[in-house]
């Protein structure tokens, strides 16, 4: 008979003494799995609704010539919406977005991860999170005002047209600085979870750095990297503001480099409010809805690649603990028999007699060589972030006074164009809503997660959530435009333009990121905190209240601000629900102003007084965005759960 102290603990998540009885428990459990369900139930909102909001132009889909034509003619008869010239826009400036970002995030993570010191590694680490971190449009804004001008300058020396820099190569360029942090980041832990012992084996038959990085590291992270590479894509393929930009705008095909264009999430974030007829806007969603199936098959495609490495991973450990340390890996239950794997391509003892001096003198520069270009990927790769930072901040702060923060916009006549106070109330407004509106529905995910995983919905609803978070805003904007502000039913009023409408694009946006980080939070907690809590006669949604949350709550608030940071910035879903306006808010169920519209609006303007107002904006939002992410950095470094 076991004595007590050879009893068995309890299962993860289950109080042995309350889970035949208790409704507290059983009414817990139900609204954890709830908020999972609505997690699927709102993935399954965003396609229902697509289809419903594209269906006529679906069902006369040849008929609209939607793929097969460049034309956009709304009044023709029949009417034709050639999606044709948006189509290629998006391909050709996410594809030299990729040329441009994969070298350099590949180069740059191989760099961090195998050659640059520890205060080095911390440092490009740290700047490339930065670089991360910037809004969109601001992207935009620099673009309009650094990149272009130096893209013109390169077409006049070319015999280019003057396009004042805009087109599909500058949105390439500025699209590919955008990717790079997400390739780099990935890349990076891949290569920092290939095993010692695979280094160590390749340095000691006498490989250089470079061949040990080459034909040790790279092949064994290689499905991730992939992954890393499809997920950017993704990103590339639905960047709206930071396009809309640059890009000119134009519904053309033109093979040249000099080539102005536009894309399909520019089109829609330009066109959807200002569709004239229902085959218009339904014309619109159907790219929309295109846009949302590309990105999430290629989500998809790099989530299972991920977990393919991960399976991979653990079997490749087994194997090399087999053969570092037989007696250990025969205690943990390594297979023996396994093959041992192979260091390719064949590296050379630098020792070895039938090595030439020039093939060794050949290694040696290859190793310099490449060491060198890897480090130039980190340095090229961070320099926008310091061009973007230096910019801002040089315009902006001449460009900030007094009344950008106590006025509203006034007529130019007036002499002044006053200030954006309404648009910092309302962007405060709309994210305050949001965060309402995403945490508790994002933790209540997280614990049903953490909790309970021996079910399969957690599988179903996990997943779910990271194909969720990879969805274009755009397409989250149309998602919540066919909500609140057009009739979804018939008969039946909608809301409008209005903080609702765009708060809930946003936490459509954000719970993703809180539910992952949430759940990461929960997972760090100890078991022993659990069993401990349970032993005192705990029930279950006790101990998940007062013990695992406040344990895990330094994480959950770092995930939650970092979910803030990211929509503080943005613009597109917010042009689609809450419109924007030239007063204060007034209430919930109005049309609200918001700081990145007016840096998209305003950089556009002629008038140097707008154009202060805009790199005001920009250095406002810029400023708190980086704060922002100073604090989740601070935060993360000491970020350590409670009873660890």
């Amino acid at each position: 008979m076991p004595t007590a102290l050879e009893t068995k603990p309890a299962p993860t998540g289950a109080n042995p003494a309350s889970s035949s009885s208790g409704i507290a428990d059983r009414i817990f459990r139900g609204v954890c799995a709830g908020a999972g369900l609505a997690v699927i139930g709102l993935a399954a909102a965003i396609v229902l609704i697509l289809v419903i909001q594209s269906w006529s132009t679906l069902k006369h889909f040849w008929e609209y010539q939607l793929l097969t034509s460049s034309d956009w003619k709304p009044d023709a008869d029949p009417p034709v919406f050639g999606a044709l010239a948006f189509i290629y826009g998006t391909i050709a400036s996410s594809a030299i977005a990729m040329l441009i970002a994969v070298p350099m995030g590949v180069g740059s993570a191989a760099f961090l991860s195998e050659i640059a010191p520890t205060s080095i590694r911390r440092a490009g680490s740290f700047l490339v999170e930065l670089l991360a971190a910037v809004p969109s449009v601001v992207y935009g804004f620099w673009g309009i005002k650094f990149l272009r001008p130096i893209i013109q300058f390169l077409f006049n020396h070319m015999g280019g047209p003057n396009t004042a820099g805009a087109g599909i190569l500058a949105a390439g360029v500025l699209l590919a600085i955008m990717i790079v942090p997400y390739i780099t980041a990935i890349s990076f832990d891949s290569c920092r979870s290939v095993p010692r012992a695979q280094r160590e084996a390749a340095l000691a038959l006498g490989a250089t750095r470079w061949q040990m990085i080459w034909g040790a590291v790279l092949p064994y992270a290689r499905p991730a990297i992939i992954a890393a590479c499809f997920l950017a894509l993704g990103r590339a393929l639905g960047e709206t503001m930071a396009v809309t930009m640059v890009i000119g705008n134009r519904t053309e095909i033109n093979f040249s480099i000099f080539a102005v264009g536009d894309s399909m999430a520019s089109v829609i974030a330009n066109r959807l409010n200002e569709a004239d007829t229902p085959q218009a806007r339904s014309a619109l969603v159907a790219m929309g809805l295109l846009l949302f199936v590309l990105t999430s098959l290629l989500n998809i495609a790099a989530r299972l690649l991920i977990r393919r490495m991960g399976r991979k991973r653990k079997s490749k450990r087994s194997a090399i603990t087999a053969l570092a340390n037989p007696p250990l890996a025969a205690a943990e239950g390594a297979d023996q028999t396994e093959e041992r794997p192979k260091l390719q391509p064949p590296l050379e003892k630098s020792g070895d007699s039938h090595v030439s001096p020039s093939r060794m003198a050949w290694n040696s520069l290859m190793n310099w060589t490449m060491t060198s270009a890897m480090g130039g990927c980190l340095v090229i790769s961070i320099v926008p972030l310091f061009l973007i930072l230096g910019f801002i901040i040089w315009n902006g702060a001449s460009s900030i006074s007094w009344s950008f923060f106590t006025m509203t916009p006034q007529p130019l006549s007036t002499g002044s164009v006053g200030g954006l106070k309404h648009a910092l109330v309302g962007s405060t407004i709309l994210v305050a809503l949001t965060i309402v509106m995403a945490v508790p529905l994002g933790v209540l995910t997280a614990v049903f997660l953490a909790e309970s995983r021996a079910w399969r919905l957690t599988a179903v609803v996990r997943f779910i959530t990271e194909v969720l978070g990879g969805v274009p805003s755009i397409v989250l904007g149309i998602f919540a435009y066919s909500v609140f502000v057009i009739p979804l039913i018939s008969g039946v009023k909608p809301i409008g333009f209005s903080a609702w409408a765009g708060s809930f694009a946003l936490a459509v946006m954000m719970i993703p990121v809180v539910v992952r980080s949430a759940e990461e939070a929960l997972r760090m907690v100890p078991g022993s905190l659990r069993e401990a809590s349970f032993a005192l006669g705990a029930n279950f949604w006790q101990t998940v209240v007062k013990v695992l949350i406040p344990a895990a709550l330094a994480p959950i608030i770092t995930g939650v601000i970092l979910a803030t940071s990211r929509i503080a910035g943005e613009t597109a879903p917010l042009l689609l629900t809450a419109y924007g306006s030239n007063s204060m808010p007034h209430g919930l169920t109005q049309a609200t102003p918001f700081l990145p519209g007016y840096i998209y609006t305003y950089s556009t303007r002629p008038e140097p007084q707008y154009q202060q107002e805009a790199w005001a904006a920009a250095l406002v939002l810029l400023g708190t965005v980086m704060m922002l992410n100073i604090i989740i950095r601070l935060l993360t470094g000491k970020r350590m759960v409670a009873g660890n």
